[in-house]
């Protein structure tokens, strides 16, 4: 009945108008140009109909639609054959009455028998230069092939801007297609952490690389009745999160401590973007190794290398600290100062060799680190010397550290292969009551009982009285 149609069409002018009145609004630029075929093959009952169109490139695009299927390199081989027949003449369009199927196809190509009549039109830029072709074939043969030229004419002329700017559009699509897909590929590649939580705390957005440092997935997240538990298990920092996803988006870049899915913590800087449809992007960057790595350097540079106590540098401020805080009262606690210092330590050095001596130095501290409550501090100020804090102590409990300390060591020998080392010690004691702030005073002031320790005999503790 279709092909009924397009002979009343082609062998009728006024069946003609009718045909173009009725096409013209189906050709809309909401349409592709493999639609756009489409309807113009079953609206005038063609079996064929293509567009060849050269972008600015010069590189020429087919579209085919029909009944027959067309092969890009078919249709340029026929434009080759066709306009090197007709390079002498000036054209507008050319039609084959007949056997248009063997003009295009090979022998055993179905179309090659089936397309009988066809119309060739060229299509012109708003230059007048020739910017493609439109093609339409039908399968029985059309005697009035001069009004079927007319319409592919006015078709031609219709559709030129259309084609150039359907093939605009659709090339901006693949563009935009190939831009996406690149971003995609940064999103999920990208060594920073993207994700975005809904109203409802579900997880919407999870990249690659969240996944690699959280270790979940976004679906074991949302499997989870509050997701933003497994990270957060403190409900007060829960909602402090929760905050600075949907009330107030953060200006700056704020360290938070999630939990990996293996239970460790992390240390992230979060931000997060309002976007325009209301949504927040959080945006994260994993310092975890960055901040262990800072606090192993502030550890070195606090730390003495061989015995782990406090360098002296460190040890000092603890003391200067210690004395600013301190607010001495009829009523209010002590703190005391301790100055050791390991006897014969040169001895030990000269019989059993330095490292023997190192040892002694470490095992001294390990003892007294033992013994010492746990807000003490102990430091080392020089070879043999060690500084030690003792907060909320008078000068008998110092004294009583002292003598534990004295007995442990001697009980509890430092072994060197098969034989024992019983260290010994003296030690000078300065109890800090009286509303002192001159740090350098209360060292010289241990430093002296030190000395009068170690000058009646060694093996001994004196506390300071008045060396003032």
């Amino acid at each position: 009945m279709m092909k009924d149609t397009c002979r009343e069409v082609i062998n009728d002018s006024m069946l003609a108008l009718h045909a173009l009145a009725k096409l013209m609004p189906l050709l809309t630029l909401q349409r592709s140009l493999s639609e756009m075929l489409e309807t113009i093959n079953r609206t005038l009952g063609s079996t064929l109909a293509w567009v060849s169109i050269d972008d600015e490139s010069a590189q020429s695009r087919v579209v085919c639609a029909g009944e027959v299927t067309c092969h890009p390199f078919e249709v340029t081989d026929f434009l080759a054959s066709t306009l090197l027949q007709q390079h002498h003449r000036a054209w507008r369009s050319i039609y084959w009455k007949e056997n248009v199927g063997r003009v295009i196809f090979s022998p055993k190509h179905p179309g090659h028998a089936q397309l009988q009549s066809g119309v060739l039109c060229k299509l012109s830029s708003r230059d007048g230069r020739c910017s493609g072709y439109f093609f339409l074939a039908f399968s029985q043969r059309i005697d009035t092939l001069p009004v079927l030229k007319n319409i592919v004419v006015v078709l031609a002329e219709k559709l030129k801007d259309y084609f150039a700017e359907i093939i605009s559009r659709e090339r901006t699509a693949i563009e935009m297609q190939r831009v996406v897909t690149q971003y995609k590929t940064l999103f999920e590649r990208a060594p920073v952490l993207m994700t975005s939580f809904d109203r409802h705390n579900r997880c919407v957005l999870w990249n690659g690389e969240c996944e690699k440092v959280f270790g979940w997935s976004m679906v074991e997240i949302n499997a989870h009745p509050d997701p933003l538990a497994l990270f957060y298990p403190d409900p007060e920092e829960r909602r402090r999160v929760r905050d600075s996803i949907h009330i107030s988006s953060l200006k700056d870049m704020y360290e938070w401590h999630p939990l990996r899915k293996d239970g460790s913590q992390l240390t992230i800087l979060w931000s997060n973007i309002l976007l325009p449809d209301g949504s927040i992007l959080n945006i994260g960057l994993d310092i975890t190794e960055r901040k262990k790595a800072e606090r192993q350097l502030a550890l070195r540079a606090t730390t003495d290398d061989l015995t782990g106590c406090f360098n002296r540098s460190a040890i000092l401020q603890k003391l200067q600290a210690a004395t600013e805080q301190h607010q001495p009262s009829e009523t209010g606690s002590p703190f005391c100062v301790l100055m050791f210092d390991l006897d014969y330590f040169k001895q030990i050095n000269d019989e059993w060799g330095h490292q023997v001596g190192d040892a002694a130095l470490v095992y001294f501290c390990d003892r007294l680190r033992e013994l010492s409550p746990r807000l003490s501090a102990l430091g080392r100020v020089g070879g043999e010397e060690f500084l030690l804090l003792l907060t909320q102590a008078d000068s008998q409990a110092a004294m009583a550290l002292s003598t534990l300390l004295r007995s442990s060591l001697f009980d509890r020998p430092m072994r060197v292969e098969d034989k024992s080392l019983v260290l010994s010690f003296s030690a000078g004691v300065v109890e800090v009551c009286h509303g002192q702030r001159d740090t350098s005073s209360l060292l010289t002031r241990a430093d002296k009982a030190l000395y009068d320790a170690k000058r009646s005999g060694r093996g001994k503790t004196v506390i300071a009285i008045d060396y003032l």
